[in-house]
């Protein structure tokens, strides 16, 4: 009687099943969905397109000024930071700390440089129109 080289273990393994078939359909899912799974935590933060196909960043910063954020991009990528300048341990009602998220548009249909970005009542607004080659064209039928 031989024995099999390839023995299947039914015990969970440290990745689990299906972890790797996950990963690489996702990839191929909204370019954005991976970056939406990757904004759980701190700060709360939501993407979305608005009617006019920009791409939409809102982060919610409640207790944080304006003076405390910085917005920073560099070639295809957007940076949020924020260095919390600890305030009165007496008025303090919101956790509040120090943060860097970032936001890669792999595709490059996102025009970064000309973001807009607006901060109202601690939640931080930045609008990032789609590249002219992204938007779409209408061809005239003939």
């Amino acid at each position: 009687m031989t024995s099999p080289m390839i023995k299947r273990v039914n015990y969970p393994s440290i990745v689990g099943r299906g972890t790797f078939d996950q990963f690489f359909n996702q990839i191929f899912e909204d370019p954005f969905t991976m970056v939406k799974r990757s904004t759980e935590g701190y700060p709360l933060t939501d993407l979305y397109k608005d009617e006019e196909e920009n791409q939409v960043i809102e982060v919610a910063l409640a207790g944080f000024s304006r003076d405390e954020l910085n917005i920073e991009v560099k070639d295809n990528s957007i940076t949020i930071s924020c260095e919390s300048a600890g305030a009165d341990e007496q008025q303090r009602r919101i956790a509040r700390r120090s943060f860097t998220r970032s936001f890669v548009d792999y595709d490059h249909q996102l025009d970064m440089r000309k973001s807009n970005a607006s901060f109202e009542n601690g939640l931080l607004k930045i609008v990032i129109p789609p590249t002219e080659e992204a938007k779409p064209t209408v061809i005239d039928i003939q």
